[in-house]
């Protein structure tokens, strides 16, 4: 199978890695500006590709489809995938310019617009968020008004949580649009565009919030895993980590991910693996977005941990005609991935060090400084991530428990406040 990569996280590069250990074909389309750091993996990595094209603007559905038909034209593709979800849409546009097989362009287009995809859900008379797109500060906040305090700001096609905001009054609100409308510097040149439709003004749903990954292939859904979040006692939307699985009863997991392949369908999502955000409400699921691509962040190791397999492993399985798509079994315990996060701003004792931990009881792996741009003598902003472990336990409550311990020893060894303490 040849199979065509626009761009990527650094998380799903394993995806091409065990495409080629597979033996298939790959050709890789890059941004002239990598969202994955340039270790020695991730380039060896993209250095194994059959055919590499480099220094494109990704997020550009023309540049995109231009490439992809010159390939195509060379060695015929079998089937497309985006997992950087910027540049998502730029390849379902080149997709159904092209005929070429790949998620279906509307179903990505409309989970890319959270506007349309709230829009979607409503139609389809499935649980969704109150919400409205405005284009000016004043339109935003008569929303704010009408849908009711505490409300979400954010841009409806953004990532990563870039330029949201949580408003509990029309002052709070006033300065998310302010952020919203103003706050470009902090996102890459090449994602303006999709930062600047409006401003989304949701609901703030209240709840469990838990995220379903889902398979969706010939008309049949996969469901590989329901994570649950750690959040921050203090403030719930800082998350400070995710487990698998998630801390519900069997009838909740049930109705997550029933309601998961309901969005999809609702949406038009139909071939890939997706991850769904879902707040677990005393109404049932309710969305909180959807994104047509494959778990981010630490998730895809932290499955691994949990099941033993590689959900980068089940996404060629689904995206593979004919291919049987392999989920996971019962699962041992709970694993969870905890960030380390820096609570106030500060520096890093010259002694820091994490050695300590690496070797305790349930630690299963310890990803260090060097990730994350700390160290020894380094200066820390609030809120920054200095290191991550992951660590199993019999459940969640044990794992929470551990972790707060791990947490207490590191404020001694590297000299700084941590945010310790889950929400309950």
């Amino acid at each position: 199978m040849h199979i065509a990569f626009v761009d990527s996280n650094p998380a799903a590069l394993e995806a091409i890695r065990l495409a080629k250990e597979a033996g298939h074909r790959v050709t890789y389309l890059q941004s002239a500006d990598p969202f994955y750091p340039p270790t020695e993996r991730n380039l060896r990595i993209v250095g194994s590709v059959d055919h590499l094209v480099d220094n494109l603007v990704t997020t550009d559905a023309e540049t995109v489809t231009r490439v992809l038909a010159a390939r195509h034209a060379a060695d015929p593709i079998d089937v497309v995938t985006a997992q950087l979800e910027l540049s998502a849409e730029a390849v379902a546009v080149a997709c159904r310019e092209l005929g070429l097989r790949g998620t279906a362009t509307d179903g990505v287009l409309t989970a890319r617009r959270k506007d349309r995809c709230r829009a979607a859900l409503d139609e389809a008379g499935l649980a969704s968020a109150r919400h409205a797109l405005a284009e000016t500060e004043e339109a935003a906040l008569a929303a704010a008004e009408e849908i009711g305090y505490p409300v979400i700001l954010k841009p409806p096609s953004g990532a990563d949580s870039l330029l949201s905001y949580v408003a509990t009054n029309p002052e709070e609100a006033a300065a998310g649009c302010r952020g919203v409308l103003t706050g470009l510097d902090a996102v890459p040149v090449q994602w303006h565009e999709q930062f600047t439709r409006g401003i989304l003004v949701e609901e703030y749903l209240v709840g469990t919030l838990v995220s379903v990954e889902l398979g969706a292939k010939d008309g049949e859904f996969f469901p590989f895993a329901v994570s649950g979040r750690f959040r921050w006692a203090e403030d719930e939307v800082v998350e400070l980590g995710s487990y698998i699985p998630a801390a519900l009863s069997e009838e909740q997991t049930g109705a997550c991910v029933a309601y998961a392949a309901d969005v999809c369908r609702a949406i038009g999502l139909d071939l890939g693996v997706f991850h769904l955000e879902i707040m677990v409400t005393e109404r049932g699921p309710v969305l909180v977005e959807v994104n047509p691509r494959v778990m981010g962040g630490a998730l895809p190791t932290i499955y691994r941990h949990a099941t033993g397999a590689d959900i980068f492993s089940g996404l060629l399985a689904i995206l593979e005609p004919g291919a049987e798509v392999a989920l996971p079994g019962t699962l041992d315990g709970c694993v969870g991935g905890r960030k380390v996060m820096a609570r106030d701003s500060g520096t890093l004792a010259p002694g820091a060090s994490l050695d300590r931990i690496a070797d305790l009881p349930g630690v299963l792996e310890v990803v260090g400084f060097d990730s994350y741009g700390t160290g020894p003598g380094r200066t820390v902003n609030a809120g920054q991530i200095v290191a991550r472990f992951m660590l199993r336990g019999p459940d969640h409550p044990s794992v929470v428990r551990t972790a707060e311990q791990i947490l207490r020893r590191l404020e001694e060894d590297l000299g700084i406040a941590l945010m310790i303490g889950e929400k309950d």
